[in-house]
């Protein structure tokens, strides 16, 4: 799952991370099928991307569901320009690394 958004300006880089870490720590670690998350700060103030591993599409899919209902994910939510908010369900066909 690929997430690309704006956080809105009242957050600084720092307190957006924080949330983030809440948000992982509290919702995304506790669902069915998680990987992990990998965080990237855009070029422009405010711009980001979540990159997110999951076992299957269907968990994936799932969490997504449960993530716009949840109270563990509302401050997150909050701190998005809803506008902004565009996410891409793929399928991973190969990694490289150095292990």
């Amino acid at each position: 799952e690929i997430a690309q958004f704006k956080s809105v300006e009242e957050y600084s880089d720092e307190q957006f991370i924080e949330l983030v870490d809440s948000l992982e720590n509290n919702f995304h670690i506790q669902q069915k099928g998680y990987v992990d998350t990998e965080l990237i700060k855009g070029k422009e103030k405010g711009d980001w991307i979540m990159i997110q591993h999951w076992r299957t599409m269907e968990e994936a899919k799932e969490s997504s569901k449960k993530f716009a209902q949840s109270p563990a994910t509302e401050s997150f939510r909050n701190a998005l320009d809803p506008k902004s908010v565009n996410l891409h369900f793929t399928n991973q066909i190969k990694t490289w690394n150095l292990d």
